[in-house]
C-alpha cells in the first residue's frame, strides 16, 4: 500500500512540476512578447516623427537627412500604412501589394490596424496624415509559441510513454511466451517416458482399469503441453462449432469439480461455426470456469451462456463468488497479477492474449459486485 502511495505522490509531483514549467514558459514568453510589442510601438512612433521632420523642417543637414531616411528604411517587419486626413492611401511598408491594390481589402486592413493600435497623427503644413500599423508577423508568432511548445512537449512525453509501454508489453509477452514453451518442453520429457510405460502395462496380465485412467490423464497432460507450446507462436484457426467446443470444455470441468457447484449451460440449439483454435479456446473457457469456482470456494452457481446476433457472438460466464474490487478491474488481465495465495497470475493474461491476439475478439469483466458475483464476457466476430 505504501508503494502505491509513493507512486501516486511521484506522479502528482511530476504533474505539478510539468504544470509549473508550462506556466513559466507562458509567463516568460508573454513578458518577452510585451517587451517586443513596446519596442515596435516606439519604432513606429519614431517612424512617424521622422516623417514629420522630413516634411516640416526645411533646413536639415545632409547627414541628418540621410540618418532620418535610414531610420525609415530600417523598418522591414512592421506593417505600416500612411494615409491623409481623408483616409486616402499615400504610402505603405511591409504590406502585401494585393491588399494595397484592392480598395475593400485596404479598408479592412486599416480597420484591423486601428483595432490593434490607435493611428499616430502627423501634423504637416499641407494637411495632417495618419500612420496605421499592427504587430509584425514575428510578434504574432511569438504569441502562440509557448502554446505550440507545450503541445510539442505533451506529444513528446505521450510518445515516450507509449513507446516504453509498448516495449514493456513486448518484453512481458516474450517472457511469458518463453516460460510457456519451456514448461511445455519440460513436461514433454517425462510424459514421453510415462507413455512408454503405459504401453508396457497394456501388455501385462493386470487389471486394465487403472491403466485406462492413467492413459486418460496422460492425454490430458498432452493437451496441456500442446496449449503451452502454442503460446508465442501463431496458431492455426479452423472452422469449429463454438457451441460444441464450449460445451465440451464446460462438461469436462463439470465432471471434475465440486458437487456443490450448480452448472448451467445455455446456448442456441444450432451450430455456430467460427474460426477457432480448439485447443487454445478450450483453455480460455476452462480458465474462466476455474476462476469462477475458486471465487465461490467450491459452492454456488456457474452460468455459461452463448448469445448469437447478426455480427457477433457473446459468451458470458457468471458466478456467485466474492466479486472483484473496482480498483483491480484494470489489473486482472496483467501478467503476474493475482489475489490468490497460490498462483502466478497467468491465467487471465493468457486468456486475453488468446482471445485478442489470436481470435481478434474481446474479453473483459461485464459486471462484478462484491459478495454477489462476477460476469466475464467474450465477444467474437462471426
Amino acid at each position: 500500500m505504501k508503494f502505491f502511495k509513493s507512486v501516486r505522490l511521484r506522479n502528482w509531483a511530476g504533474y505539478t512540476l510539468a504544470l509549473c514549467v508550462a506556466l513559466f514558459i507562458i509567463l516568460f514568453s508573454n513578458s518577452k512578447v510585451e517587451e517586443l510589442k513596446n519596442e515596435e510601438s516606439v519604432k513606429i512612433a519614431n517612424y512617424a516623427k521622422t516623417l514629420e521632420l522630413l516634411n516640416t523642417e526645411t533646413e536639415i543637414p545632409p547627414n541628418t537627412q540621410f540618418f532620418l531616411v535610414q531610420l525609415i528604411e530600417q523598418n522591414t517587419t512592421i506593417p505600416v500604412i500612411l494615409v491623409d486626413q481623408k483616409g486616402n492611401y499615400i504610402d505603405s511598408k511591409n504590406v502585401n501589394k494585393k491588399i494595397i491594390s484592392d480598395p475593400l481589402k485596404l479598408k479592412n486592413e486599416l480597420n484591423e490596424m486601428e483595432e490593434s493600435y490607435n493611428p499616430i497623427l502627423i501634423n504637416l503644413p499641407f494637411g495632417n496624415q495618419y500612420v496605421y500599423f499592427k504587430n509584425s508577423v514575428l510578434l504574432n508568432q511569438l504569441r502562440y509559441y509557448p502554446f505550440v511548445l507545450i503541445i510539442l512537449i505533451v506529444l513528446f512525453v505521450w510518445f515516450t510513454y507509449w513507446y516504453f509501454k509498448t516495449i514493456k508489453k513486448t518484453e512481458q509477452g516474450l517472457l511469458w511466451a518463453g516460460m510457456a514453451k519451456e514448461t511445455a518442453h519440460q513436461i514433454g520429457t517425462p510424459l514421453s517416458s510415462i507413455m512408454g510405460w503405459l504401453e508396457i502395462l497394456k501388455g501385462e496380465n493386470i487389471d486394465q482399469k487403472p491403466v485406462r485412467n492413467i492413459e486418460r490423464d496422460v492425454h490430458r497432460l498432452q493437451s496441456i503441453t500442446e496449449r503451452f507450446s502454442k503460446i508465442g507462436s501463431t496458431p492455426s484457426l479452423n472452422k469449429e462449432d463454438i457451441v460444441e467446443v464450449s460445451r465440451q470444455a464446460f462438461m469436462y470441468l463439470k465432471k471434475r469439480m465440486s458437487k456443490q457447484i450448480i452448472f448451467e449451460f445455455q446456448a442456441p440449439e444450432y451450430p455456430i461455426y467460427l474460426s477457432l483454435n480448439h485447443t487454445l479456446f478450450s483453455w480460455v473457457i476452462e480458465n474462466l470456469i476455474k476462476n469462477s469456482a475458486d471465487a465461490m470456494k467450491g459452492e454456488g452457481k456457474i452460468k455459461f451462456q452463448i448469445q448469437d446476433n447478426k455480427k457477433n457472438i457473446f459468451i458470458d460466464i457468471s458466478d456467485e463468488g466474492t466479486g472483484i474490487e473496482s480498483k483491480n478491474l484494470k489489473k486482472i488481465f496483467k501478467p503476474g497479477f493475482t489475489t490468490k495465495k497460490r498462483g502466478w497470475g497467468l491465467g487471465l493474461s493468457l486468456a486475453k492474449r488468446i482471445i485478442k491476439d489470436y481470435h481478434y475478439g474481446k474479453i473483459f469483466v461485464q459486471n462484478s459486485q462484491i459478495n454477489k458475483g462476477t460476469t466475464f464476457r467474450i465477444i467474437l466476430k462471426k
